[in-house]
C-alpha cells in the first residue's frame, strides 16, 4: 500500500489536494474490481497542515470507517509527499509566503533526504526549491522571471509540463493535479492502476479520436482535404479489415508511391506500421474495457490468424494479448460483473 500524505501549508489552495483525494479514490475502486478479496486498499492519505501535523480538515477528506483507519494507522509501503500550490498575489509576495512557510520546507527536506517521493504543482514548486530538492523544473511561463530571480540554480523546463527527476514529481500548472499523483502513482509502483487510472481520468486524444472510427463516426482533425489525412481517416474506418496499399492511396487520390512518401516525410513510419499501430491501440482499448475473447479482438482488427496478430501486437508491445488485459483491465472476474448485473432490483 503507498501513503500519500498531503501537505497544505500556510496560503495553499486546498481543493487541489481535495482532487488528490478523488484520484486515490479512484484506484482504489479499480484494485477492488481486479481483486475484490485484498483486504488492504492501494493507497491511503492523510491531510496535513502547515506544521506536518493532522490538519483540521482531515476528517473531511475520509467518507468512511477504512479510509480513516489507514490513515491513522498507514500500512507499511511506499511514501509520498504532495504539496499543494500558493496562493498567489505578486511575485515579492509568494516569495514572502515561501520564507514564511519555514516548517514545510524542513519536512519537504526532511521526507526528501528520508527517500520519500515528492510532488508540488504549479507555485507549490517554490517549497521544493526552497528546500533544495529539485534541479529542474516546470515553471509556467507567467512566473519565470520571478522563479530565476530567487532561484537561479534550478533549470526551468518550458516544453515540458511535468518534470520526474531524483524523486520528485513537478507539474506546471495545478490544472495537471490528476496526471500529477497518477505519475506519483505509478513511480511508488502502482503503474497498472496508475496506467488504468490515467484511461478513466485523463483526455486520451488518440483513442477518443480512435473511438469514433470504430463507431463508424469520422474522425476530427486538421487538414482534413491532405493525402496523408484522407488516406489515415480511411484506414481508421477500415481497420477491421484486411487492407491493401492502393486501397489506401486510391481513397487518397494519390499513387502508393507518393502515400508511402508522404507517410514517411510526415510520420517517420511506413503506412503498414501506421495501421498495425491503430490495431494495437484498437485491441488495447478491447483488452482493458471488454470481455471480448483474444480470437474476436484479432478478427476486427483485420487478422484472420489468431497467431499472426498475437506476434504483431507482442512486437509492438513486449507481451502478449493475455497478459497485457491481466496487467491493465478496468473490470473484474466476469462472474463478478454477471453477479452484480442480476442482483439489481428491478425497477
Amino acid at each position: 500500500m503507498v501513503h500519500f500524505d498531503l501537505l497544505l501549508p500556510e496560503g495553499g489552495a486546498p481543493g487541489a489536494l481535495w482532487s488528490a483525494v478523488d484520484v486515490l479514490r479512484e484506484l482504489n475502486a479499480l484494485a477492488r474490481v481486479r481483486a475484490p478479496r485484498d483486504a488492504l486498499p492501494a493507497a491511503s492519505w492523510r491531510l496535513l497542515g502547515a506544521d506536518g501535523r493532522a490538519h483540521r480538515w482531515h476528517a473531511q477528506t475520509c467518507i468512511d470507517e477504512d479510509e480513516r483507519r489507514h490513515a491513522r494507522r498507514p500500512q507499511p509501503g511506499p511514501r509520498v509527499l504532495l504539496v499543494a500550490p500558493l496562493v498567489m498575489q505578486s511575485i515579492p509576495a509568494l516569495q514572502k509566503l515561501v520564507r514564511r512557510n519555514a516548517a514545510s520546507v524542513e519536512l519537504v527536506r526532511r521526507r526528501f533526504e528520508a527517500g520519500s517521493l515528492i510532488g508540488a504543482c504549479g507555485t507549490g514548486i517554490w517549497l521544493l526549491a526552497q528546500a533544495d530538492c529539485i534541479l529542474s523544473a516546470p515553471i509556467p511561463w507567467l512566473y519565470q522571471s520571478g522563479f530565476e530571480k530567487y532561484f537561479p540554480g534550478v533549470r526551468m523546463e518550458a516544453r515540458e509540463p511535468i518534470v520526474a527527476e531524483r524523486g520528485c514529481v513537478c507539474a506546471v500548472a495545478p490544472s495537471l493535479l490528476h496526471a500529477l499523483v497518477l505519475h506519483l502513482a505509478r513511480y511508488a509502483g502502482l503503474a497498472d492502476l496508475a496506467h488504468a487510472g490515467a484511461e478513466k481520468l485523463l483526455l486520451n486524444t488518440e483513442r477518443q479520436a480512435l473511438s469514433a472510427a470504430m463507431t463508424g463516426t469520422q474522425v476530427m482533425g486538421q487538414a482534413r482535404d491532405t493525402p496523408l489525412y484522407l488516406a489515415q481517416a480511411w484506414m481508421q474506418a477500415h481497420a477491421a479489415q484486411p487492407l491493401r496499399l492502393a486501397d489506401a492511396a486510391a481513397a487518397a487520390s494519390v499513387s502508393e508511391r507518393t502515400l508511402t512518401r508522404l507517410f514517411h516525410q510526415h510520420s517517420g513510419m511506413t503506412p503498414l506500421k501506421y495501421l498495425q499501430g491503430l490495431r494495437v491501440q484498437r485491441a488495447q482499448m478491447w483488452l482493458e474495457g471488454t470481455f471480448r475473447s483474444v480470437d474476436e479482438i484479432a478478427r476486427d482488427c483485420g487478422y484472420g490468424d489468431t497467431s499472426a496478430f498475437c506476434r504483431m501486437f507482442a512486437r509492438a508491445t513486449g507481451t502478449s494479448p493475455q497478459r497485457y488485459r491481466d496487467r491493465y483491465t478496468f473490470r473484474g472476474p466476469r462472474a463478478r460483473w454477471r453477479l452484480q448485473e442480476t442482483s439489481l432490483p428491478e425497477a
